[in-house]
């Protein structure tokens, strides 16, 4: 029994929504997730199991029909999906008034339920948010029937608010996959047949590195599942460290040779490092150097301590270098921002 495990897809959400090319990646969203089903329709994919949140937010009648007609194309995989804490379901809402389809299958009880699929041998056992929290911890009493079936466990959580897990107890629950959703970075265990799949696309600037979903296959043999990559955007994270001689423009040009250029690479860029009192870089002039998503300044300033000892040997600014100078990392940089504060006080 072949299947493809996938959450997070969020559709209708605008990453980088205020920047130039925040149209392409809205778009990005959709045809990552046409590309899923797709494939699950060249491969002829038993099972499609989409572990919430398909959509950012509880969707229109018009974005369900639009799914049901993605669905459509692949009438011969049968498709288990729950709702996540971003499209949560409630009396009347479009997820449970529109058809999806003979071959879609929505655990929409707020307790655990499941579908039966003789011809595959497989039970899918799951539950949906009724609400956008969920701070509740699934139980760890639950366990795979013993009957002789293949046994799925679809989830949604794992943090405060979102249905705590315990792995340990999950990974002794006897069931043939666990499906997990809610957790952007893709995680494989590897003591058990679980993983959280991570979200196809990147949803935002802090979503750095792969994303994609999870293919395997359940048998006799086992469960075997991997990590497929189908993000056509990838955030990445780059460091540039100054110092006191570095310039806006100097950072400028440091990151055009550093930054691959491929129009699939979106940076955050980190300064670390010393820069001189009297220098304030430029966002606007160093986001010209590429695809740059924010700029985080962890600079701080430099000064010439033995001269500032001798100029204001007599007054707060002596005291305040004596208080703080020598100490941990963190008294070095209070003492280069107030250095920078008490002598030029209208700059900050």
């Amino acid at each position: 029994m072949k299947f493809i495990h996938t959450a997070d897809i969020h559709l209708g959400a605008s990453p980088d929504r205020d920047l130039p090319w925040g149209e392409s990646r809205r778009l990005a969203v959709y045809k990552t997730f046409e590309g899923i089903i797709n494939t699950a329709r060249d491969e002829k994919t038993d099972l499609l199991l989409i572990a919430g949140d398909l959509f950012h937010r509880p969707p229109m009648i018009r974005e369900v029909r639009e799914l049901s007609s993605l669905f459509s194309r692949i009438p011969d995989t049968q498709i288990v999906l729950i709702a996540g804490n971003h499209d949560h379901l409630y009396p009347g809402c479009a997820m449970l008034s529109v058809p999806l389809g003979a071959n879609v299958h929505l655990l929409d009880s707020q307790a655990l339920s499941s579908v039966t699929f003789p011809a595959l041998h497989t039970v899918v056992h799951g539950f949906s948010y009724h609400q956008s929290a969920h701070p509740a911890p699934f139980p760890e009493s639950v366990t795979a029937p013993e009957d002789g079936m293949h046994h799925i466990l679809m989830i949604h959580g794992g943090d405060e608010q979102h249905l705590p897990l315990s792995f340990d107890s999950l990974a002794a629950s006897g069931f043939d996959y666990i499906a997990l959703g809610h957790i952007h970075q893709p995680r494989l265990f590897a003591r058990c047949a679980m993983a959280y799949c991570g979200s196809p696309e990147p949803m935002d600037r802090t979503d750095t590195g792969r994303r994609g979903y999870i293919k395997g296959s359940i048998g006799a043999s086992g469960t075997d599942f991997r990590f497929i990559p189908s993000a056509s955007g990838e955030y990445r994270q780059v460091t540039i460290t100054v110092n006191p001689g570095s310039t806006s423009a100097q950072i400028t040009d440091t990151l055009r040779e550093k930054l691959d250029h491929n129009r699939r690479f979106f940076y955050r860029i980190i300064l670390a490092g010393e820069r001189a009192p009297d220098i304030r870089f430029d966002p606007e002039i160093i986001s010209m150097a590429g695809q740059i998503t924010d700029i985080t300044d962890n600079t701080v300033p430099s000064f010439d301590i033995d001269r500032l000892l001798g100029e204001h040997s007599h007054d707060l600014i002596s005291h305040y270098i004596e208080r703080l100078s020598g100490g941990t990392e963190i008294e070095r940089k209070a003492l280069s921002y107030g250095l920078a504060a008490l002598l030029d006080p209208d700059n900050q």
